[in-house]
């Protein structure tokens, strides 16, 4: 019996996944090897990898990753990602001749997906096909419905009109010895209203090849009617399988309860774990080898020739070497900016209609016959942990639990802020404090690994409210904002992205699960319970769901500290902290505004403060000027709480330096007479 294929689309830029939308529009997500291998634990039937780089350079790593390969060109990803995927891989991008479909068929693809070129020049299809078969050709078509209605092919990335219909070319290109279609539509893409049907439905009348259908998934339910409505073969997309928690299981259940005959839904296999498997020895070479380069003061291993200067956002004072990936505009606008300028658009029936949809969510959570909490919060005490609860328990009439994970870090305001809230709030609270000797030894690793003392506090905060909701079959985990949307507009604010595995490896572990730690400095699995992810099977049997608040209210940091200090009494520091001038923000944490942001300093060049200043910069709390003056003052500053780590953690203060110096970014810093120089803002 014939199977239909339920196909997810990554599109890279410049070796990294991005979020498109409209063909012009493109937001860094982040390392495909991360995101292929989540989709290889899952059984995918099939994979689509389109490069859409303008150049074939694709060097964005990061020196404080755990995925790490060598090579910067299309090629060079290609190998990698083809080690990680274990499903028929379909590879496009700047294919122009036969031996660029020979190099990518050696290099790991099973198919190749070609587009331009074969408009340009038609022979190629039949030349392709008749060196590799039909089976290994795909043509892409990409179409764009004008105002008239009328339907059209582009190239060029959605830039060159060709004047053809997407019918009259998949016919053309069937009989020339395509073996499928991969049909796109421009003016859907990102926009998540669902596929053109009638565009797939002219184009799968047209053929008797497969047609692949992409181009406007929002919902798991817009998937089946590629096949059922339109006539496709295979149902792909490519932004939702970023958005949401076990993505590719749902969207396949969704395809079988509509009556689709597909392969079962896939939760991982023991052939492929989910957590990373890492090479003991190299991994072991690898951190002698920053060491040795640390003890001899040689600073990173990595050089990039001819890398791109830094720039600076026009609006805010973000650099293009942000450490949450952002692209700047033709005007210099940065992504975190064009985000926010969204954000600000939200107009009252906007808002109404977010609420509705939270709304929605809180009540399919909470509890009928009230034997467990309606959801939980996961807390910090900060300023947006008060509100948080506020808005949940007083405003919306949850019976919350709160959850946090307490890193031996906070601050004595902070500390006080912490065990109030159960009190102003009348909430249960569950804290999560791992034993100091476990949080020594990871707060060594972690700085000598990847550059970051805090790494058990980023994982600690994204996993064990997850795993206290799954303990406690509580189908609901409510956080703050999503950072990285938040600072450099990683997605859009109509994606509602929700907390993923993926997103807490990549972005909060940096690839470093805590299986990398067992066995070093004589940590065991049992000292690591606090850092142990719920299974998927876990997550699917309650439904487990993490949401942003920050997606469906109208947030601003800013005014909430004021609201919690007026109603709640919640405290701020005396004075400013040293690398930024706010007083109320990350009193859960020293060293995330000491010595944690200064090693962010190191790496990428700039701080809190530009963060601090770019936020207040949004929401039209600061000038763009007084910003630059704040940012020249604090960015920079050693701070003082370094001497209490060095003292917590055992280490000299020129020990730190000299690996500190091991992780500094080449395309922000170079030595000059001995001396780490860098580009300024205000230079």
């Amino acid at each position: 019996m014939y199977q239909h294929r339920l196909i997810p689309c990554i599109l890279l830029k410049n070796g990294l996944i991005v979020r498109s939308q409209g063909f012009k529009t493109h937001q860094i997500i982040g390392n495909p090897i991360t995101t292929i291998a989540r989709l290889s634990n899952w059984n995918v039937d099939e994979l689509v990898v389109l490069d859409i780089s303008s150049e074939d350079f694709h060097d964005r790593r990061r020196e404080d990753h755990g995925v790490r390969y060598d090579g910067s060109t299309t090629i060079d990803v290609l190998h990698h990602i083809a080690d990680a995927c274990f499903m028929p891989l379909a590879f496009g991008g700047r294919i122009r001749t036969t031996d660029d479909i020979r190099e990518r068929l050696a290099a790991g693809a099973d198919k190749c997906v070609i587009n331009s070129e074969a408009v340009r020049r038609p022979e190629f299809i039949e030349e392709s096909a008749r060196q590799f078969g039909s089976q290994c050709i795909v043509v892409s078509i990409d179409a764009l419905r004008h105002a008239d209605g009328a339907l059209e092919v582009f190239t060029g990335g959605g830039r060159e009109a060709t004047g053809m219909t997407p019918a009259d070319w998949a016919g053309r290109a069937e009989r020339l010895g395509a073996g499928e279609i991969f049909l796109n539509s421009i003016d859907r893409d990102g926009t998540g209203s669902g596929y053109d049907i009638d565009l797939i439905r002219s184009v799968s009348e047209a053929v008797s090849i497969p047609v692949i259908a992409c181009g406007g998934v929002g919902a798991y339910e817009h998937l089946p009617t590629a096949v059922i409505d339109g006539g496709a073969s295979a149902a792909a997309a490519a932004n939702i399988f970023h958005f949401f928690e076990l993505s590719y299981p749902y969207a396949k259940k969704a395809c079988l309860d509509a009556g689709l005959t597909m392969r079962g839904v896939g939760l991982g296999s023991k052939y492929f774990p989910r957590e990373p498997v890492y090479d003991r020895a190299s991994e072991d070479a690898a951190i002698e080898k920053r060491l040795e380069r640390a003890k001899a003061g040689l600073g990173p291993a990595r050089t990039i020739e001819n890398a791109a200067r830094v720039t600076w956002c026009s609006a805010c004072v973000y650099p293009s070497s942000s450490a949450s990936y952002l692209e700047m505009s033709e005007e210099g606008v940065c992504t975190g900016c064009q985000a926010g300028g969204d954000r600000k658009g939200f107009d009252k029936t906007e808002l109404a209609r977010r609420r509705d949809i939270l709304e929605t969510i809180l009540e399919n959570s909470r509890s009928r016959d009230g034997s467990r909490h309606d959801c939980v919060i996961g807390v910090s005490g900060g300023k947006d942990s008060y509100f948080q609860t506020h808005y949940i328990k007083n405003v919306m009439g949850l019976n919350p639990l709160l959850v946090t994970y307490y890193g031996n870090n906070f601050t004595d305001a902070g500390h006080r802020n912490l065990y109030r809230m159960k009190e102003v709030f009348d909430v249960d609270h569950i804290i999560v404090q791992p034993g100091v000797e476990t949080l020594k030894k990871l707060n060594r690793l972690g700085f000598i690994v990847m550059g970051d003392m805090n790494w058990h506090g980023h994982v600690g905060i994204a996993t064990n409210p997850m795993r206290i909701a799954v303990q406690n079959k509580i189908p609901l985990v409510i956080w703050g904002e999503h950072g990285e949307t938040d600072i450099s507009g990683q997605f859009s604010m109509n994606d509602f992205l929700e907390f993923t595995y993926r997103n807490r490896l990549e972005h909060e572990a940096r690839n470093f699960e805590w299986t990398y730690m067992v066995g070093r400095e004589g940590l065991t699995k049992q000292d690591l319970i606090c850092w142990q992810y719920p299974s998927d099977q876990e997550i699917f049997n309650i439904g487990l769901r993490g949401i942003y608040l920050g997606n469906y209210i109208r947030w601003k940091s800013n005014e909430h500290l004021k609201f919690v200090i007026e109603n709640y009494g919640f405290e701020v520091n005396d004075q400013p902290f040293e690398r930024t001038y706010r007083t109320g923000s990350n009193l859960d944490d020293m060293h995330e505004n000491g010595m944690h942001d200064y090693m962010k300093f190191i790496k990428f060049g700039y701080g809190r403060c530009t963060d601090h200043a770019s936020k207040d910069i949004r929401t039209g709390d600061m000038s763009r000027e007084k910003a630059v003056e704040l940012v020249r003052k604090h960015d920079h500053i050693k701070s003082r709480d370094l001497n209490r780590w060095l003292e917590y953690v055992g280490m000299t203060e020129d020990e730190f330096d000299r690996i500190a110096d091991t992780f500094r970014d080449p395309r922000v810093w170079r030595r000059v007479d001995g001396v780490w120089v860098k580009d300024n803002l205000w230079d």
